[in-house]
Parts: C-alpha cells; sequence; structure tokens
C-alpha cells in the first residue's frame, strides 16, 4: 500500500489532530504524477479522508498531501479567503492564482522532504516531468493566452527540479521563451531565502505573490490585487502582540465586500508588506471615527483574540 516512511508521517500527523485520519487509495496507474491526484477532505463528523485517485506512485503522492497537512498542524500560515469582488468568476481566478503561489512555496519544503527521505527517485523525477509536459504546451504564436498558466506551471516546476540543470535549464528556454525567464525569476525569490519557519514562509509566500502582479503588470495584464484579497494569516513576535494595532498595521476601507458581512469590508495590511493578514467584521457602529480610534489603540493581542482571528508567534 505504502511505505513504512510514509506511515511513519501519517502516524506523526495523527498525533497532531484530535479527530480521525484515514486513507483511501483507488485508481490506476496513469504513469503521471500529478498533484491533484489526492486531497483532503474533511467528514461531517470531524474527521479527514485523504484519498489518493492515481496509484502511479502511493509513497510520492501521499506523502506530498500529508507533508501539506503537516505544515498546517505545525502552525504554517494558512491561506484564507474572507473577501468578495462581486463577479464569482473573477474570485474563482483569483482563489486559484494565489492558492497556486502559496502551494508553491509550500512545495519547497514539500520537495525537501521528499528528497530526504528517498521519496524522489528518477523514475518519480520522469513521471512528475511527464505530467508536466502533458500540461504545459511549448510556446507557439498562436497560444499566447496561456502566458499566466505557463509561467505558473514552470515556477512551481522549477521548485520540484531545484531549478534544473544546464541541459534542462535549456530545454525549458527552448520550448518557453517568454514564460520561462519570469518563472526563473520568480523561483529565485522563493529560494532566496529558505521558507523553513512560519515567519519565513510566510514572508516568501507574501514576496511572490507581489512579484507575481508586478511581473503581469509588466506585460499587459491586469495586476490580482492579491496581496489586499487574499488573506495570509500574521506571525508575529511577543513585542509585536503588545502593541497597538495602528503600530503594525493599518484598517484599509476595501472595495471588496466581506464574505460573512456582505458589506464593505475592513482589511488590515501590514505596515511592512502591505498583506492582507486578516480581515475585521465590523458592524456600522464599530466603523465611527471614535470607534475607529478606540479600535486603533487597543493592542494587537487584544484585537485577534476578540475578533477569533488566526495568527502564529516567531
Amino acid at each position: 500500500m505504502y511505505s513504512e516512511t510514509v506511515a511513519t508521517l501519517l502516524n506523526d500527523l495523527k498525533t497532531h489532530y484530535d479527530g480521525e485520519i484515514n486513507v483511501v487509495i483507488s485508481g490506476d496507474a496513469s504513469g503521471y504524477l500529478r498533484h491533484e491526484d489526492s486531497q483532503e477532505v474533511i467528514k461531517p463528523d470531524g474527521s479527514i479522508e485523504i484519498q489518493v485517485t492515481d496509484t502511479t506512485n502511493v509513497d510520492y503522492t501521499l506523502s506530498h498531501e500529508l507533508m501539506h497537512m503537516m505544515l498546517q498542524f505545525k502552525n504554517f500560515p494558512q491561506l484564507q479567503y474572507h473577501l468578495l469582488t462581486g463577479q464569482p468568476q473573477l474570485d474563482d481566478q483569483l482563489y486559484a492564482t494565489s492558492t497556486t503561489l502559496y502551494n508553491t512555496v509550500a512545495h519547497v519544503l514539500v520537495v525537501a522532504w521528499q528528497h530526504e527521505h528517498g521519496l524522489i527517485t528518477p523514475e518519480v523525477v520522469d513521471q512528475v516531468t511527464a505530467a508536466f509536459e502533458d500540461a504545459v504546451p511549448a510556446e507557439t504564436p498562436d497560444s499566447e493566452e496561456l502566458f499566466i498558466f505557463r509561467v505558473l506551471s514552470l515556477t512551481d516546476h522549477l521548485v520540484f527540479m531545484n531549478g534544473g540543470d544546464e541541459a534542462q535549464q535549456a530545454q525549458w528556454q527552448a520550448a518557453f521563451p517568454v514564460a520561462y525567464p519570469q518563472a526563473k525569476a520568480l523561483y529565485q525569490g522563493i529560494i532566496e531565502k529558505a521558507p523553513d519557519t512560519p515567519f519565513a514562509f510566510r514572508r516568501a509566500a507574501v514576496r511572490l505573490i507581489a512579484d507575481f502582479d508586478t511581473m503581469i503588470t509588466r506585460f499587459g495584464y491586469q495586476e490580482t490585487n492579491n496581496p489586499e484579497f487574499a488573506t495570509i494569516p500574521p506571525v508575529l513576535s511577543e513585542r509585536q502582540l503588545r502593541l497597538t494595532l495602528n503600530q503594525v498595521f493599518e484598517l484599509k476601507h476595501s472595495e471588496y465586500r466581506d464574505r460573512d458581512t456582505k458589506e464593505r469590508a475592513y482589511v488590515a495590511v501590514g505596515k511592512s508588506d502591505q498583506q492582507n493578514a486578516f480581515v475585521l467584521p465590523l458592524t456600522q457602529a464599530q466603523t465611527t471615527p471614535e470607534a475607529f480610534q478606540q479600535l486603533y489603540q487597543r493592542s494587537l493581542q487584544d484585537i485577534l483574540t476578540a475578533y477569533h482571528l488566526d495568527y502564529a508567534i516567531r
């Protein structure tokens, strides 16, 4: 079914979760290894079912899913969505883009663990590469609309390939003369500092989301504005928790709607990185100038506790 190494990882994961975690393996072996070949499903009773739907390499696919879950249980900040644009299709596009970018940073840690435990073999590299080449067509003059998809896919593939060797880089440059240099630049930004702690991980994800927007606007596309739209919970020091709200964050009266209140959202963006760290579901009575003044002077710890907001401590 799966190796002792993966069984140990699964058992370790179970110590971090109060409910049951079950694995269900099904499907044929396609010869391709894709991220979508596994998923985590939360059942009505609170148990988690990890579904592996392709048996090409269960150790690789299952450990990939388990490591994503392990990052969550070890307080690495998880991407959240609390806003609405008013256009469901646009919402979905923004979700998909930011999730892909966020997962690409997570894959730095997932792949490192898999390498360390001998789960990435030459055969696995071939199967991941086959899946990539099947999904991402080489550039042609009549397929420019795939530019963003290619950049996202290439950046993630570069993480898996640790940047690739000279021959692989030459191959990517030949197949993707426009997209590859952009993906390479994004990849180098990710690995500049290892995202191996919750704080470093968040910093890398924030940078990648911002760098991606800068890049696509340079190519004439509209920015995603995911630095405001996508929430990445903060990783704070004990000192920052004692500071007042306005010393660390700026409350922005967003053009987006709050998913819960359906009113215009109040987004807390970091003064140092301009990334959405949390959204405050404020009522109309809480948005008078006097109420805002009081809110800004409350301690950050008080705000996070009062509104049940996610955060991690450095």
